[in-house]
């Protein structure tokens, strides 16, 4: 016999570390009119690469591009540890198309497509690299710069434009020094002799020019490529100029006359970029090709120029590449899911990636029934529509059921639809056209084999028509190009509009079988969901390769994993000469983090009628001029050795509107300051503070968490200290109902209470050799004191306080429903409204049961057998448990039942974890629980006693989850 029980499920969460601490240098928010910008930050590169340079002493690379973000890493930890914001808007506004660092490693300049005035577009921004301050802006192109360099002496800046001319600017003076013209195309590439006296341009007219720095005469224009230049290097050792072209070639000339030297042979892909090693000795060739051409990287030896290695490792385009100092490695930067590769120079083997957890979406669809949509992360074939596999699923919501969580797709692809090149007898094909060699610039719509409307598109655009389908009514094509244009078109190939949202080329898409909504699919690592009469943007789903994923409307609200809101946040632009401010979701997750409206918009295909009827009304115009807390620690610092248990962290906080309500510090999960508020006045002025956090034994990670009446902000430092740790005890509260007296017979349960009390009884008598003492409460139908609502109530509000060294753990096990948007834990004495349905005024609101746990000290830990069944879901709580850092063992998923088993004489769940507290999960002897090797053994064992049908949930699994001792056995 089995019995199922409603679901209370809640993630696992340690300590959650925002950021790296921030350097404090820009002054409190000035009023903007412009409206944030929400913003992915997955931790790496999340669209084309356009540049990458070492910084001089080779400990870090900097990159940027189409992802509008200059990303700086450290290259021993392969983490992204400082980021550089410029003013950006919607399109195209804000790529980065050109970079370069000052040899001395003091300026970094940053062209592309920008906002502001007709200048202010397409001036340079000036950053000082150290402290990330933008210093000033470089005007006098009249279109986008495509290419920077500075001189060896670091005195002089070289730019290229799209306006077809060049200039030579004096940096220290910050001005014009000479307009080069002669080109009649854009340039794309620029690059100083190693002398400094000479320049040279190469340009997309096919040819390179050789200029003078003195005077910015022309000394020799360079001819002999059959296509565009796109690539420049110049060889440190003797000057001799390389340049790359889309015609497969690398041609060689003399620095001093810009005489041709040599052509090197086909190299089998366009030219995408060209570096040379430091002295000179060899040359890195990118790739400007995309599949099915090569995209293969090359070493060349100069000057022979014959290929010594091959670089495998890149499945596309590769527009980015740098030597390091040493001359050891190679940094290329590109492919489909835009990483950067570090690789030897000399055999080519793989040192590492940097990336962040993104990937571009190939392919998307829906269920038959409309129910579901799908997508997919990994590259096929390079056909349009048909880019690769859908692998991943997840369920739209409806009145009784909430969004679903990103899962693998294990039933295959067969009951999904994808785009539709055809309806009935009309069909979409596409076909080559324009002047940038794509196959896809052309799409007929074809009816009996015969051409009656084609739609060519152009750079203003998309360039293509990557992805295209038919509305199921056949009167509608949508169609999905480059830099995030999609579009819809009429029969006769008439625009109706545009879906705007996308920043990236749009892969895929696909209609749901009622018409209604469109999926999309970009390389912007994002899945899309609009309403297809009004085009508006409904929903947008980044989804991590570490299983972290959020969920966003366009008015900011959200739904997410436990960390994925780390990964999305908002822009505030402080005017086009300052760098900009970012808040993270997981900031103002008290005012956003809001799955009701995510449904809701879903629901009614509209994110305004959702706001309006949840009543979700917050203004993301306040952060243009309040943020949360800004504050970094100044000591200790990293790696610092204490001499004592007690550590005093000195803080430095910012300016800021709004005064800090309170701090709260844990030390490697634990909960060591109460939430107290310790509000800090006045506002508008530079504070310390100083925070006694103490130690326990070996590394100890401090968290610290500030907020105020906005959000927050968190900072964390790593501390090492030798002496002993204390010892604590442990509060045990054990909760079983089985027993509904006021219920129907269906919701009578058989083992929940047993399993309350021998979970209690085991636990307390496993942990006394960890613990000095144990403090337990039991509350179930037959033992201890019966688990009504008002005993249960004041059971947690008169737990004894626990101290930093103590364990707090919260056993549930019972009925739990979800009302509305809050959740309940039914007790023993639960009764009927008039209308049968649960009397909230006779349940336990899940704030009692949390509020209860997080005002303790110490480690807290819920463990809940429970299960789902109908609307008792609540994906609330996920985000609430996570938020307070509660470590969390669950029954169930959203997706499974809890099963009771009579020959057990348990739920399954508890029975795996009693065999596992008893010592079953102490896989690595030494007589230790971890809490990963509970949950593993958990997982197994619960997955084998239903036959897969029963899945455990917890956070050890998460990007960042720190473990820690269970239990002490010996």
């Amino acid at each position: 016999m089995q019995i199922t029980r409603h679901l209370l499920i809640l993630p696992l969460i340690l300590t959650v570390a925002a950021c790296s601490p921030p350097t404090i240098v820009s002054p409190p928010p000035t009023k903007s009119t412009e409206t944030p910008i929400l913003q992915i930050d997955p931790g790496g590169n999340k669209a084309l690469i356009r540049d990458i340079l070492f910084t001089p002493d080779g400990r870090y690379l900097v990159s940027a591009g189409d992802d509008k973000l200059i990303r700086v890493w450290d290259i021993n930890s392969g983490k992204t540890v400082r980021t550089l914001r410029g003013q950006i808007g919607a399109g195209r506004e804000g790529k980065i198309f050109a970079m370069a660092l000052s040899p001395n490693g003091q300026w970094l300049a940053v062209g592309g497509s920008f906002t502001g005035t007709v200048e202010e577009k397409k001036a340079i921004r000036l950053y000082n690299f150290a402290s990330g301050q933008l210093i000033a802006l470089l005007k006098g192109h009249t279109n986008v710069v495509f290419s920077l360099a500075f001189s060896p002496d670091n005195r002089f800046l070289m730019s290229g434009s799209a306006d077809r001319s060049a200039i030579i600017w004096d940096i220290e003076r910050q001005q014009q020094l000479h307009i080069l013209r002669g080109h009649t195309e854009p340039i794309y590439a620029v690059a100083f002799t190693p002398d400094a006296k000479r320049v040279v341009t190469g340009s997309y007219d096919h040819n390179l020019r050789l200029w003078r720095v003195s005077d910015g005469e022309q000394i020799a224009t360079l001819t002999g490529h059959t296509d565009k230049v796109y690539a420049v290097a110049i060889s440190p050792r003797d000057g001799t100029i390389a340049s790359g072209s889309h015609d497969y070639t690398i041609r060689l000339w003399d620095g001093q006359t810009g005489q041709p030297i040599k052509t090197l042979a086909n190299q089998s892909t366009r030219i995408g970029s060209l570096s040379f090693s430091p002295d000179g000795r060899y040359l890195v060739s990118g790739v400007g090709s995309e599949p099915p051409e090569p995209t293969h990287c090359y070493i060349l030896s100069m000057p022979n120029g014959k290929k010594i290695v091959t670089y495998r490792g890149h499945d596309n385009v590769v527009r980015a590449t740098a030597v390091s100092p040493d001359g050891r490695v190679v940094a290329t930067g590109g492919g489909a899911n835009h990483e950067i590769h570090l690789w030897s120079l000399h055999d080519g083997h793989t040192k590492q990636r940097l990336r962040g957890v993104g990937a571009s979406t190939w392919a998307v669809g829906f269920s038959a029934d409309g129910q579901a949509i799908a997508w997919g992360k990994t590259s096929g074939p390079q056909s349009a529509n048909q880019r690769g596999p859908l692998e991943y699923t997840l369920t739209l919501p409806t009145a009784d059921r909430s969004l679903t969580h990103p899962q693998p797709l294990s039933s295959g692809e067969s009951n999904f639809i994808r785009a539709q090149g055809q309806w009935r007898n009309s069909t979409l094909r596409h076909r080559a056209g324009g002047n940038y060699g794509y196959q896809d610039t052309i799409l007929d719509i074809r009816e009996q084999n015969r051409t009656v409307a084609s739609i060519e598109r152009s750079a203003t655009d998309g360039y293509r028509h990557q992805s295209y389908t038919f509305t199921p009514d056949g009167q509608q094509i949508i169609s999905g190009g480059s830099h995030g244009v999609l579009t819809a078109y009429n029969r006769n190939g008439h625009k109706l509009g545009d879906y705007v949202g996308h920043t990236g080329d749009v892969l895929a898409v696909a209609v749901s079988p009622d018409g209604r909504l469109l999926l999309s699919g970009s390389d912007d690592q994002t899945v899309r969901l609009w309403n297809v009469a009004t085009r508006k943007n409904l929903l947008t789903l980044f989804h991590g390769s570490n299983g972290e994923w959020v969920a966003w409307t366009t008015s900011g609200h959200y739904t997410a994993s436990p960390n994925g809101d780390n990964m999305v946040g908002w822009q505030i632009n402080r005017g086009v000469t300052n760098a900009a401010d970012y808040v993270k979701a997981k900031q103002l997750r008290e005012h956003l983090y809001r799955p009701d409206v995510v449904d809701a918009a879903i629901r009614l295909r509209s994110v305004d009628k959702a706001v309006a009827q949840t009543e979700a009304h917050f203004n993301l115009a306040r952060l243009q001029r309040e943020l949360p807390p800004r504050f970094e620690i100044v000591s200790p610092q990293g790696g610092h050795k204490a001499e004592q248990g007690v550590v005093p962290v000195v803080l430095s906080i910012a300016e800021n509107a709004l005064e800090i309500q309170s701090f709260a510090v844990d030390v490697n999960g634990r909960q060591v300051t109460p939430e107290t508020v310790r509000k800090i006045n006045p506002i508008y002025k530079r504070h310390q503070r100083t925070v006694e956090v103490p130690l326990g034994t070996g590394d100890n990670r401090i968290t610290i968490e500030a907020k105020n009446s906005l959000g927050i902000l968190s900072g964390e430092v790593t501390v090492h200290y030798d002496g002993p740790s204390q010892i604590g005890t442990l509060h045990l509260v054990s909760i079983g109902v089985s027993a509904y007296p006021h219920l129907p017979r269906s919701k009578q349960l058989n083992f929940a209470a047993i399993d309350a009390q021998a979970l209690h009884n085991t636990l307390a008598t496993q942990a006394k050799k960890q613990y000095r003492d144990i403090k337990r409460t039991l509350l179930s139908d037959n033992y201890g004191q019966s688990p009504t609502k008002s005993n249960i109530e004041a059971a947690l509000q008169n737990m004894p306080p626990a101290k930093p060294a103590d364990t707090t753990i919260l056993f549930l096990s019972g009925h739990g429903v979800n009302i509305g948007k809050d959740y309940y834990f039914v007790p023993r004495d639960a009764r009927l409204r008039g209308d049968n349905k649960l009397d909230p005024n006779t349940l336990v609101p899940w704030q009692v049961l949390q509020q209860a746990i997080t005002q303790s000290q110490g480690r807290r830990i819920l463990l809940i057998d429970t299960c789902h069944a109908g609307n008792a879901f609540n994906p609330r709580l996920l985000q609430d448990a996570g938020n307070q850092k509660l470590v969390v063992l669950s029954a169930t998923n959203a997706n499974s039942v809890s099963i009771e088993k009579k020959d057990l004489g348990h739920g399954v769940f508890t029975q795996a974890l009693l065999e596992g507290i008893k010592g079953k999960a102490a896989l690595f002897g030494g007589g230790k629980i971890t809490f990963k090797a509970l949950d593993l053994y958990i997982s197994n064992r619960v997955a084998e006693l239903t036959q897969n049908r029963q899945k455990t949930v917890s956070q050890a699994s998460y990007q960042g989850f720190e473990d820690f001792v269970f239990l002490q056995l010996e």
